[in-house]
């Protein structure tokens, strides 16, 4: 088996470069009950509990600016709420229930649920799509 390693890649009339390990430069999958904790993750350092629903996942490595793309997903793992509409998304006035710009090195998210109601979820995934300083 052989194995090709670059640093960057582009089409070779010139253009957008992009990095070799992918596009999406952070993600991760992580219990958000009780003592939250990463199931798995690429450049994330810590994640922090704010609250009910209320997280910051912290980037191992920053990115340029904090004009990031979130993408995420949250839900629960019990019966109760299983099929309730639930979202993930930017703690930046999240339905109205706070706001903290995205910075560089860490990214505050909310999981909400029903209306506007911040709640803890078993299954949060959230991936970061951007550029790294």
């Amino acid at each position: 088996m052989s194995t090709i390693r670059v640093d960057n890649f582009g089409p070779s009339a010139g253009g957008t470069t992009y990095s070799a390990r992918g596009i999406a430069k952070a993600w991760v999958n992580f219990n958000g009950t009780g003592t939250i904790a990463a199931r798995d993750s690429e450049n994330v350092s810590s994640l922090t509990d704010n609250g009910a629903g209320d997280y910051t996942v912290n980037f191992s490595s920053a990115f340029d600016a904090g004009n990031y793309n979130m993408t995420g997903s949250s839900a629960n793992g019990t019966s109760a709420n299983l099929a309730a509409n639930r979202i993930l998304g930017v703690y930046a006035d999240a339905g109205g229930v706070g706001n903290s710009a995205p910075t560089s090195t860490a990214c505050r998210i909310a999981s909400i649920y029903s209306t506007e109601t911040k709640q803890d979820a078993v299954w949060i995934n959230a991936t970061f799509h951007g550029d790294l300083a």
